[in-house]
């Protein structure tokens, strides 16, 4: 009998070989993650960007003399951008990605109940007594054109 590491080393390279398989996609999830990873490094950037930008833009506002505070159209102006900025990444890859998911999943699995518990109303079957004394099965658009010819 072969012994029990044999047997997991086995089962081991099987699983690693279904991970590998064409459901695993590695490219296109490196892919994926490398994309997050740009973004976030762009707003670590941008944010950077933002803070060493208005320390100088205050310092020199403070090395002029004062007067008027003008730099404060700079920082308003682009703490408007780095919140857009934030925005844009916490609904593509943050918490906003993980709602929409969410919520994605829950539609499909509505209209998944809907699909399943919708069956297409069938006609009901009703029966006559033919001519020569035979029971006719015949359905609604049968028996209105029939009742309409005994009408009229």
């Amino acid at each position: 009998m072969a012994p029990s590491y044999i047997l997991s080393v086995s089962i081991l390279r099987i699983q690693w070989s279904t991970i590998l398989s064409s459901d695993f996609n590695y490219d296109e999830i490196r892919q994926r993650v490398e994309k997050r990873f740009k973004k976030r490094q762009e707003f670590i950037t941008h944010f950077l960007a933002f803070v060493l930008g208005n320390i100088m833009v205050w310092t020199i506002y403070g090395l002029v003399g004062g007067g008027f505070p003008w730099p404060i159209f700079v920082t308003v102006g682009w703490a408007i951008g780095l919140v857009g900025h934030g925005y844009y990444y916490i609904n593509d890859y943050g918490a906003g990605a993980q709602r929409r998911e969410a919520e994605i999943q829950r539609e499909i699995e509505r209209e998944r109940e809907r699909s399943l518990a919708y069956e297409k109303p069938k006609r009901d079957p009703h029966f006559r007594l033919t001519d020569n004394g035979e029971i006719e099965e015949i359905y609604d658009d049968t028996t209105s054109m029939s009742e309409t010819r005994k009408r009229g």
